[in-house]
Order: C-alpha cells, then structure tokens, then sequence
C-alpha cells in the first residue's frame, strides 16, 4: 500500500478544476488593452511634440534667411515674420508667430542702428501651438515653441 501526500490529493482534485481556462484571454485583454491604447497616444503626443518643435526650427530658418538679405532693419524684421508666418500660418494658435532679431558684431550683440556694420543676424522664432489633443493624456492645451537661428550678413551688399 502507497502512501499518498496530502498536497499530491489536493491536486488530484483541482487539476479539473485549473485546466478549465475558459474566459482567460478575455481578461488577458480587457487588461492590456488601455495599457496599449495609453502607449499609442504617447507615441502620437511624441510625434506630433517633434513635428511643432521642427516646424518651428525650419521657420527660424527661414526668417533669419530673409532677414539677412535686407537692406535695413526694418526690412529685415518685415522680412522675418513673413518668412515665419508663411512656414507657420496654422500651426500658431495664438495668432501670428513672434520674431526676435538681434544683431552681432565681432561676435558681441549690438543694436538695430549698427544694422550697416552688423556682421550676423540671429532670429528667435516662437509659436503657441495647441496641444488640445493630448488633454487626455495629461499634456497642457497649449505649448510655446522656440528656437533660433543665425546667419552672416553679405559684407558686399549695401546697407547704408
């Protein structure tokens, strides 16, 4: 006669009981699936934040582009925001895009009355763009984006 464990008995009568898995994939699923729709959402809020934040830089581009080919200050900063304005028209939900010029001397900021002698421009562009998409997620309605960029004003041309 075989002596039987109380744990070998207990599974003897349980092992019908666990085989029977009826309904676990549902579980299964009804718990991954806002796991997998978060990590969508994230991913999108990730490429929608990259593609502001290269909007922006491709529009500082081109404004100091702009900027720099002017014969005056106030042509290089009509010629800024437009070039802004055009690469940015409706990703700015605050109205038009913000520019900033600034110009440089040997390498040391100077004011718009050294335009003629300046020898670099810097244009800072900024944009309030709406998020109201990842509201849900947790991102704020709306972020500012900026960025700059500089460029070497033509010694040859006339500013003056």
């Amino acid at each position: 006669m075989r002596l039987r464990s109380p744990a070998r008995r207990l599974g003897r009568r349980l092992r019908p009981q666990l085989a029977d898995d009826r309904g676990s994939m549902a579980v299964e699923f009804v718990v991954a699936a806002p796991a997998l729709v978060l990590l969508l959402l994230l991913v999108s809020a990730g490429g929608q934040w990259l593609s502001a934040t290269g909007d922006v830089g491709s529009a500082a581009r081109d404004a100091v582009r702009g900027a720099s080919l002017a014969r005056s200050f106030a042509d290089a900063q009509a010629n800024a925001q437009a070039a802004a304005q055009a690469d940015l028209g409706a990703r700015c939900s605050g109205g038009a895009p913000a520019t900033k010029i600034q110009l440089f001397q040997d390498g040391a900021p100077v004011g718009a009355g050294a335009f003629a002698t300046a020898q670099q421009v810097q244009v800072t562009v900024s944009c309030v763009a709406s998020l109201e998409v990842f509201h849900v997620i947790g991102f704020p309605v709306s972020q500012t984006f900026a960025d700059s960029a500089t460029a070497p004003l033509d010694p040859f041309e006339d500013r003056g």
